[in-house]
């Protein structure tokens, strides 16, 4: 009877122990893992802070092949002289690896180069703009890693434009994904990586060279706007990319990837997924300055509440603002005319800001006579009268 009864027991145990294990699985325990990520390192960043949203491996140094190029590029862009036409050095094309088809000598602009560089990865652009801009291979690599110091990327190291294997050519994940993030704020270049298909000159034949980008994620992910893809034996694949969708724009960078695409598309819709545009404010923010010589002795600024912030749902409470405002401000002062901005902040770090602006204009008030300067004045026309009377006199006797 009792061993009966120990069956029992064992029995009711057994199916309370599957009863629990099918009511915890529907409770949703254990969480279900996300699919595994195959970078070797990766960065995923909010574009406007530059704040890693998720991430692996942040700081290890590794090859980055031609995500190199993001450098490159955004020098070019900057230089001021995309616009002028340039000839390309017959010792640039001594390079191995993808090429845009250069010609020696061949008058181009650096636009042109710039394209050729990131839509086909060409290393001959990439020599090209080097020695046009810097000089030389090696100049040229000193400004990359002089722009890399004030960016504050100080885990980054360039030894060539292009990104071809060499001793000391390293970034990081996260370095990688806030150069990318920058570069996207520039106009040209966020245009030149955004575009699928261009026409440019060849050998001085207009719209004769067709250039195709290899970034595959656009016009397949949504909301993708760039960046730039790299391969070499020694770094793998690495793949820098930028997505923006309902106001938030991320840029994801990823290091030695054999399965970059998806983990691109993957990685990017967790980021969305848990970043929301929040409007900062309620209702306009207003306060009064003094103007210093106005018609009016003071003027009223407003910051409209239309700053807004890429935010987790546990974040928006966390958010602070500082207003930053001068004690006075000299008239005359205009409408709409910057005074002092607000600053948000998320965990010490600026997040966004909204300018302060004049909400009407305050004349200056017409100068009043300066005692001092009147005295000055008196003293200069006495004696003016003085030495002229002088003068009179001395005519009329020799007269």
């Amino acid at each position: 009877m009792r061993r009966r009864e120990r069956g029992m027991d064992a029995v009711v145990r057994k199916w309370a122990v599957c009863l629990a294990a099918v009511l915890l699985f529907a409770a949703g325990w254990p969480p279900a893992r996300a699919a595994a990520v195959s970078a070797r390192a990766y960065a995923l960043v909010e574009q406007t802070t530059g704040r890693v949203i998720a991430g692996a491996d942040l700081d290890e140094r590794l090859p980055m092949a031609s995500t190199t190029k993001i450098m490159t590029g955004l020098l070019a862009c900057e230089s001021g002289e995309l616009d002028k036409t340039f000839t390309v050095p017959p010792e640039a094309l001594t390079v191995e690896g993808s090429s845009m088809g250069l010609q020696p000598d061949e008058p181009i602009t650096l636009r042109a180069l710039v394209y050729g560089l990131m839509l086909e990865s060409g290393n001959d652009a990439a020599n090209s703009i080097a020695m046009l801009l810097g000089g030389s291979i090696e100049g040229f690599a000193a400004q990359m890693n002089a722009r890399a110091r004030a960016l504050h990327l100080d885990n980054t190291h360039f030894e060539n434009p292009s990104g071809l294997g060499a001793d000391g050519h390293y970034t990081t994940a996260l370095d990688l994904a806030r150069l990318g993030a920058y570069a996207m704020k520039n106009p040209d270049f966020a245009q030149i990586v955004g575009t699928r298909r261009a026409t440019v000159t060849y050998n001085g034949i207009a719209g004769a060279r067709t250039l195709v980008n290899h970034n595959r994620l656009l016009g397949s992910y949504d909301g993708e706007i760039g960046i730039k893809t790299g391969f070499t034996k020694k770094s793998g694949r690495c793949l820098v990319s930028c997505a923006r969708r309902n106001g938030v724009t991320l840029v994801l960078a990823t290091l030695n990837d054999p399965d970059d695409w998806r983990d691109h598309a993957d990685l990017l819709d967790q980021g969305f997924s848990a970043l929301e545009c929040k409007p900062l404010l309620d209702a306009p923010v207003e306060r009064r300055v003094r103007v210093a010589g106005g018609v009016q002795s003071a003027v009223t600024v407003r910051c409209d509440p239309t700053v807004t912030a890429a935010l987790r749902a546990d974040e928006i409470g966390k958010v602070t603002m500082q207003v930053r405002l001068p004690g006075k401000v000299a008239a005359p002062v205009r409408t709409g005319q910057k005074i002092g901005e607000l600053r948000f902040t998320l965990d010490g770090a600026e997040i966004a800001h909204g300018d302060l602006l004049a909400a009407a204009a305050v004349a200056k008030n017409p100068a009043s006579p300066n005692p001092f300067a009147m005295f000055f004045q008196s003293i200069g026309a006495f004696f003016a009268r003085l030495f002229g009377q002088t003068n009179q006199k001395s005519a009329v006797s020799r007269a």
